[in-house]
């Protein structure tokens, strides 16, 4: 406890900027590193997102897991969606996208992909 006491007093360095003396300490002894808890994000669903996408009757869709293809008179679009999302073809000629995991890259996804 001494030879800390010392060092401490034996580390004194002028600050410019405040223009007076500090007493700076660095002991050579461990370092515990300093956690803080982490708060679970509460994520609220994307109001875009939660809209069912209407499919006109004369587009075809082919959805194979994370892949979607779609075919009409206009031309032809496919598309991988990202794992945090995930498509349902529903029996109304309609698809939905779902959050996969409840985190906030999901809730991004899920906006962003509909």
């Amino acid at each position: 406890m001494a030879s800390l006491l010392s060092s401490i007093h034996s580390c004194n360095l002028k600050s410019l900027f405040l223009g007076e003396r500090k007493e700076i300490c660095i002991t050579n002894g461990p370092i515990s590193r300093i956690g803080f808890p982490r708060k679970p994000v509460q994520c609220k669903e994307s109001r875009i997102g939660k809209r069912p996408i209407e499919v006109p009757p004369n587009v075809t869709i082919a959805l194979d897991g994370q892949y979607l293809k779609v075919k009409g008179p206009l031309g032809e679009l496919s598309r991988t969606y990202p794992r945090e999302v995930k498509i349902e073809s529903l029996e109304s000629g309609t698809l939905r996208v779902l959050k996969a995991l409840d985190t906030r890259r999901a809730n991004q996804m899920h906006g962003l992909f509909r």
